[in-house]
C-alpha cells in the first residue's frame, strides 16, 4: 500500500532531487517545489497533491513569473507620399 503522506526523503526520490535541495527550495520559497504543511516538526506533502502540482507544471501553470517590466511595442514608421 503506498503512503498518503510523504516526507522530504521520499519527496526527494519522487523528484530526483537531492534531501538538502528540497530543504533549501523550502526555505527560499521556490516555486517548483508543491505546497506542504507542517505535522507537528515535520514537513509533509499530500501524495495526490504533489502529484496534482506535477501535472500542472506539465501544463504550465506554474510558471514563475519574469521580473522586470513589461516589453513595449517598438513605434512603427509611416511613410508619407
Amino acid at each position: 500500500m503506498e503512503p498518503e503522506i510523504i516526507h522530504i526523503p521520499e519527496l526527494a526520490k519522487l523528484l530526483g532531487r537531492s534531501e538538502s535541495s528540497i530543504r533549501s527550495a523550502r526555505q527560499a520559497g521556490a516555486a517548483w517545489l508543491p505546497p506542504y504543511f507542517k505535522q507537528g516538526a515535520r514537513i509533509c506533502w499530500r501524495l495526490d497533491t504533489v502529484r496534482r502540482f506535477l501535472k500542472e507544471c506539465e501544463e504550465g501553470k506554474h510558471v514563475p513569473a519574469r521580473p522586470g517590466r513589461k516589453r513595449q511595442a517598438p513605434p512603427t514608421l509611416s511613410r508619407v507620399g
